[in-house]
Protein backbone atom coordinates (compact mmCIF):
# COMPACT_ATOMS: atom_id res chain seq x y z
CA UNK A 1 0.00 0.00 0.00
CA UNK A 2 1.36 3.32 -1.01
CA UNK A 3 0.97 6.49 1.03
CA UNK A 4 1.34 9.63 -1.45
CA UNK A 5 2.40 12.32 0.84
CA UNK A 6 4.98 10.27 1.82
CA UNK A 7 8.92 10.18 0.28
CA UNK A 8 8.90 7.25 -2.36
CA UNK A 9 12.26 4.73 -2.80
CA UNK A 10 12.04 2.30 -5.59
CA UNK A 11 14.88 -0.09 -5.47
CA UNK A 12 15.36 -2.15 -8.96
CA UNK A 13 17.00 -5.35 -8.85
CA UNK A 14 17.30 -7.51 -5.08
CA UNK A 15 20.03 -9.78 -6.09
CA UNK A 16 23.34 -9.42 -4.80
CA UNK A 17 23.67 -5.82 -4.69
CA UNK A 18 19.92 -4.98 -4.27
CA UNK A 19 19.16 -8.07 -1.33
CA UNK A 20 21.92 -6.90 1.06
CA UNK A 21 21.35 -3.12 0.38
CA UNK A 22 17.70 -3.68 1.18
CA UNK A 23 18.51 -5.85 4.19
CA UNK A 24 21.03 -3.05 5.83
CA UNK A 25 18.50 0.55 4.93
CA UNK A 26 15.22 -0.94 6.22
CA UNK A 27 16.26 -0.67 9.92
CA UNK A 28 17.53 2.73 9.39
CA UNK A 29 14.17 3.75 7.75
CA UNK A 30 11.95 2.37 10.41
CA UNK A 31 12.41 5.13 12.81
CA UNK A 32 14.09 8.04 13.71
CA UNK A 33 13.99 11.58 13.62
CA UNK A 34 15.46 11.78 9.49
CA UNK A 35 12.41 9.53 8.66
CA UNK A 36 9.49 11.11 10.97
CA UNK A 37 10.78 14.56 9.35
CA UNK A 38 9.92 13.23 6.04
CA UNK A 39 6.58 12.10 6.42
CA UNK A 40 7.56 8.03 6.81
CA UNK A 41 8.81 5.98 3.30
CA UNK A 42 7.11 3.94 0.79
CA UNK A 43 9.79 1.36 -0.33
CA UNK A 44 9.15 -0.09 -3.45
CA UNK A 45 11.75 -3.33 -4.62
CA UNK A 46 11.55 -4.66 -7.99
CA UNK A 47 12.33 -7.43 -9.96
CA UNK A 48 11.05 -10.27 -11.88
CA UNK A 49 13.18 -13.13 -11.03
CA UNK A 50 12.84 -16.15 -8.25
CA UNK A 51 15.03 -17.72 -5.83
CA UNK A 52 17.31 -20.20 -7.31
CA UNK A 53 19.85 -22.45 -5.40
CA UNK A 54 22.87 -20.58 -6.92
CA UNK A 55 21.76 -17.20 -5.57
CA UNK A 56 22.71 -18.94 -1.78
CA UNK A 57 25.75 -19.32 -3.35
CA UNK A 58 26.28 -15.96 -4.25
CA UNK A 59 25.87 -13.70 -1.17
CA UNK A 60 22.34 -12.67 -2.30
CA UNK A 61 20.46 -12.53 1.25
CA UNK A 62 18.15 -15.45 0.81
CA UNK A 63 17.96 -19.31 2.85
CA UNK A 64 16.57 -22.49 1.67
CA UNK A 65 13.31 -21.78 2.73
CA UNK A 66 12.67 -18.66 0.05
CA UNK A 67 13.50 -21.06 -2.72
CA UNK A 68 10.75 -21.10 -5.53
CA UNK A 69 9.69 -17.31 -4.08
CA UNK A 70 9.97 -14.00 -5.89
CA UNK A 71 13.10 -12.32 -4.61
CA UNK A 72 10.94 -9.57 -3.96
CA UNK A 73 8.74 -11.06 -1.76
CA UNK A 74 11.84 -13.09 -0.32
CA UNK A 75 13.66 -9.98 0.55
CA UNK A 76 10.30 -7.97 2.02
CA UNK A 77 9.40 -10.58 4.06
CA UNK A 78 12.74 -11.17 5.50
CA UNK A 79 12.43 -7.50 6.08
CA UNK A 80 8.83 -7.25 7.39
CA UNK A 81 9.95 -6.79 11.16
CA UNK A 82 10.81 -2.91 10.42
CA UNK A 83 7.74 -1.92 8.83
CA UNK A 84 6.34 0.25 10.61
CA UNK A 85 4.08 3.25 10.52
CA UNK A 86 6.88 4.99 8.97
CA UNK A 87 7.79 2.42 6.81
CA UNK A 88 5.38 0.85 3.81
CA UNK A 89 7.71 -2.09 1.65
CA UNK A 90 5.75 -2.65 -1.37
CA UNK A 91 7.37 -6.46 -3.52
CA UNK A 92 6.67 -5.63 -7.12
CA UNK A 93 7.76 -8.55 -9.45
CA UNK A 94 8.07 -6.91 -13.04
CA UNK A 95 11.02 -6.50 -15.19
CA UNK A 96 11.56 -2.31 -15.91
CA UNK A 97 11.97 -1.86 -19.87
CA UNK A 98 10.23 1.47 -19.96
CA UNK A 99 9.37 4.77 -17.77
CA UNK A 100 5.78 3.05 -17.13
CA UNK A 101 7.32 0.48 -15.20
CA UNK A 102 8.19 2.54 -12.80
CA UNK A 103 6.14 3.40 -9.35
CA UNK A 104 6.34 7.29 -8.71
CA UNK A 105 9.50 8.16 -6.91
CA UNK A 106 11.17 10.99 -5.85
CA UNK A 107 14.86 8.91 -5.26
CA UNK A 108 15.50 5.55 -7.32
CA UNK A 109 18.50 2.71 -7.24
CA UNK A 110 18.94 0.92 -9.72
CA UNK A 111 21.11 -2.66 -9.08
CA UNK A 112 20.19 -4.73 -11.55
CA UNK A 113 22.59 -5.78 -14.58
CA UNK A 114 20.26 -4.63 -17.32
CA UNK A 115 21.03 -1.89 -19.89
CA UNK A 116 17.17 -1.12 -20.27
CA UNK A 117 16.51 -0.51 -16.46
CA UNK A 118 19.74 1.64 -16.18
CA UNK A 119 18.77 3.64 -19.52
CA UNK A 120 15.43 4.56 -18.05
CA UNK A 121 16.79 5.15 -14.47
CA UNK A 122 19.29 7.63 -16.70
CA UNK A 123 16.68 9.74 -17.58
CA UNK A 124 14.87 10.69 -14.61
CA UNK A 125 14.80 14.27 -13.01
CA UNK A 126 14.76 12.65 -9.38
CA UNK A 127 17.89 11.79 -7.82
CA UNK A 128 19.31 8.59 -8.99
CA UNK A 129 22.29 5.92 -8.12
CA UNK A 130 23.53 3.21 -10.14
CA UNK A 131 25.11 0.85 -8.75
CA UNK A 132 27.49 -2.09 -10.24
CA UNK A 133 30.01 -4.76 -9.38
CA UNK A 134 32.60 -7.18 -11.19
CA UNK A 135 34.75 -9.71 -9.02
CA UNK A 136 35.75 -7.56 -5.84
CA UNK A 137 35.18 -4.01 -7.51
CA UNK A 138 32.21 -1.94 -7.94
CA UNK A 139 31.01 1.47 -10.24
CA UNK A 140 28.90 3.90 -8.45
CA UNK A 141 27.24 6.45 -10.83
CA UNK A 142 24.13 8.72 -9.98
CA UNK A 143 22.56 11.97 -11.23
CA UNK A 144 25.24 14.21 -10.33
CA UNK A 145 27.85 12.85 -13.13
CA UNK A 146 28.09 13.78 -16.34
CA UNK A 147 25.82 12.31 -19.02
CA UNK A 148 28.74 11.37 -21.60
CA UNK A 149 30.40 9.65 -19.00
CA UNK A 150 27.26 7.88 -17.89
CA UNK A 151 26.79 6.73 -21.33
CA UNK A 152 30.55 5.72 -22.17
CA UNK A 153 30.33 3.81 -19.43
CA UNK A 154 27.08 1.80 -19.93
CA UNK A 155 28.36 1.48 -23.51
CA UNK A 156 31.37 -0.13 -22.90
CA UNK A 157 30.14 -3.02 -20.07
CA UNK A 158 28.19 -4.43 -22.65
CA UNK A 159 26.17 -7.38 -22.11
CA UNK A 160 24.85 -8.80 -18.68
CA UNK A 161 27.06 -10.23 -15.90
CA UNK A 162 27.52 -11.89 -12.46
CA UNK A 163 28.46 -9.99 -9.91
CA UNK A 164 30.87 -12.95 -9.83
CA UNK A 165 33.62 -13.75 -11.92
CA UNK A 166 33.54 -16.78 -14.47
CA UNK A 167 34.61 -19.32 -12.47
CA UNK A 168 34.60 -18.00 -9.14
CA UNK A 169 32.04 -20.70 -8.22
CA UNK A 170 33.93 -23.75 -9.08
CA UNK A 171 37.65 -22.16 -7.80
CA UNK A 172 35.85 -20.78 -4.44
CA UNK A 173 37.30 -17.57 -5.22
CA UNK A 174 34.02 -15.62 -4.07
CA UNK A 175 34.36 -11.83 -4.01
CA UNK A 176 32.72 -9.04 -2.01
CA UNK A 177 32.38 -6.09 -4.91
CA UNK A 178 28.38 -6.78 -4.62
CA UNK A 179 28.77 -5.86 -0.82
CA UNK A 180 30.94 -2.91 -1.02
CA UNK A 181 28.32 -1.18 -3.64
CA UNK A 182 25.51 -2.28 -1.37
CA UNK A 183 27.49 0.06 1.10
CA UNK A 184 27.97 2.55 -1.21
CA UNK A 185 23.95 2.83 -1.84
CA UNK A 186 23.45 2.51 2.08
CA UNK A 187 25.17 5.93 2.48
CA UNK A 188 23.70 7.52 -0.69
CA UNK A 189 20.59 6.73 0.12
CA UNK A 190 20.80 8.27 3.24
CA UNK A 191 22.44 11.14 2.33
CA UNK A 192 20.00 11.43 -0.63
CA UNK A 193 16.97 11.79 2.13
CA UNK A 194 18.47 14.26 4.75
CA UNK A 195 19.18 16.02 1.33
CA UNK A 196 15.33 15.96 0.77
CA UNK A 197 14.54 16.58 4.47
CA UNK A 198 16.81 20.16 4.63
CA UNK A 199 19.46 18.96 6.36
CA UNK A 200 22.71 20.53 6.41
CA UNK A 201 25.97 19.16 4.98
CA UNK A 202 24.22 16.32 3.39
CA UNK A 203 26.68 15.20 0.85
CA UNK A 204 26.21 12.63 -1.29
CA UNK A 205 29.16 9.87 -1.24
CA UNK A 206 31.44 10.48 -4.37
CA UNK A 207 30.43 8.56 -7.90
CA UNK A 208 33.19 5.91 -7.86
CA UNK A 209 35.20 2.84 -9.11
CA UNK A 210 36.67 0.91 -6.65
CA UNK A 211 38.47 -2.57 -5.79
CA UNK A 212 38.39 -4.03 -2.65
CA UNK A 213 41.40 -5.62 -3.03
CA UNK A 214 43.18 -2.64 -5.07
CA UNK A 215 41.92 0.18 -3.37
CA UNK A 216 40.47 3.39 -5.14
CA UNK A 217 40.92 3.19 -9.33
CA UNK A 218 40.04 6.48 -9.55
CA UNK A 219 37.17 9.59 -9.22
CA UNK A 220 34.78 9.82 -11.85
CA UNK A 221 34.29 13.35 -13.03
CA UNK A 222 31.83 15.21 -11.74
CA UNK A 223 29.82 18.47 -12.98
CA UNK A 224 32.52 20.12 -15.00
CA UNK A 225 35.72 18.11 -13.94
CA UNK A 226 37.02 17.24 -17.17
CA UNK A 227 38.79 14.13 -17.17
CA UNK A 228 38.94 10.54 -14.95
CA UNK A 229 41.16 7.51 -14.44
CA UNK A 230 39.31 4.62 -14.36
Amino acid sequence: MRIDSRTNIAVIGVGGIGSNLVGSIASALSTGALVESLGGVNLALIDSDLVEERNLLLGQRFSHKDLGKTKVAAVREAASGFESDLLVIEPMARDVRQPSDLPDSDITVVCVDNMGARGVVHGLRGPWLDLRCAGDAYLALDHTVDPSVIASLTQAQGEAQSCQLAGALESGLLQAGFLAAAAHGYQWLIAALRQRAGMDNAMLPVPRSSSVTFGALGRLPIDNEASTHV
